[in-house]
């Protein structure tokens, strides 16, 4: 009976507070990326993992990110987290977890083209207009609020954010339609260039990078048909400018080939 009381008692003790990610490497730099279930954001975990990072892959339906899964069993240090961008409540919870590890690149990977239909004139969408915002803007600034003690508390201190390319007429001819997906985009190149400016004397290295045309779901979304490059490219070459990026980008919009862009 003595042995029974022991276990019951045991079982109703709280448990013991576990350190985050104890089998990340204090040594090495660690990215946090949004949307890493698929497409270029696990584009993005894969060429990190291999690259020796702490890897904090987030999406909406971890349950449902099989190859993630296949991927953080291949590397240890690989930590998949449940992230839906559009919430407040699970943005700062997983930014209490991670509370005290020093995240060197935020990627706000994150996005959706929403419902071509939707977004053409004479059959506008309110509802899905605040949809596509929601993630595509508000998410990404979301995010990189929650998580900025974390960055500034790394080596690196990058933020950045995807996209860009549909915010502004300087890199593609300014096309007709689109218009959510256009606005969202403008919107968030505004509210990252912002973000730099609040954070400037910090040290903060703000950069907004547009991935190209990418055979991703989102660009399946689009409707283009034309030329892509595959996802693992893109993040192949996108990877190589967070790398090359210093404070001098800050607050700059570049192309995945290091282009900058004026917008």
């Amino acid at each position: 009976m003595v042995w029974i009381a022991l276990v019951l008692l045991t079982l109703h003790q709280p448990a013991a507070s576990q350190p985050v990610a104890t089998e990340f490497d204090a040594g090495k730099p660690t990215v946090l990326i949004t949307g890493a279930n698929r497409g270029l954001g696990l584009e993005f975990s894969r060429h990190y993992a291999a690259g020796g990072w702490n890897v904090i892959a987030s999406c909406r339906q971890p349950v449902m990110a099989l190859e993630l899964a296949a991927l953080a069993g291949k590397f240890p240090r690989v930590r998949i987290e449940q992230l839906d961008v559009t919430s407040d409540q699970q943005v700062l919870a997983l930014a209490e977890k991670y509370r005290g590890q020093p995240i060197d690149v935020l990627l706000n990977n994150a996005g959706i083209y929403g419902t071509l239909e939707k977004q053409t004139l004479g059959s506008f969408d309110y509802e899905e207009l605040k949809r596509v915002f929601d993630v595509n803007t508000i998410g990404s600034l979301r995010v990189s609020e929650a998580f900025l003690d974390h960055v500034l508390a790394s080596e690196q201190k990058k933020i950045i954010s995807l996209g860009g390319g549909m915010g502004t007429q300087s890199i593609g001819r300014l096309f007709g339609g689109h218009y959510f997906i256009k606005m969202s985009k403008s919107a968030h190149l505004m509210a990252m260039g912002v973000l730099q400016k609040d954070m400037q004397k910090t040290g903060l290295i703000v950069t907004m990078i547009s991935p190209g045309r990418v055979d991703t779901q989102l660009m399946r979304d689009s409707g283009w048909t034309g030329s892509s490059i595959s996802a693992e490219e893109s993040a192949r070459l996108v990877i190589e400018q967070i790398d090359k990026i210093d404070a001098t980008m800050s607050g700059r919009l570049i192309l995945y080939n290091g282009k900058i862009i004026p917008w």
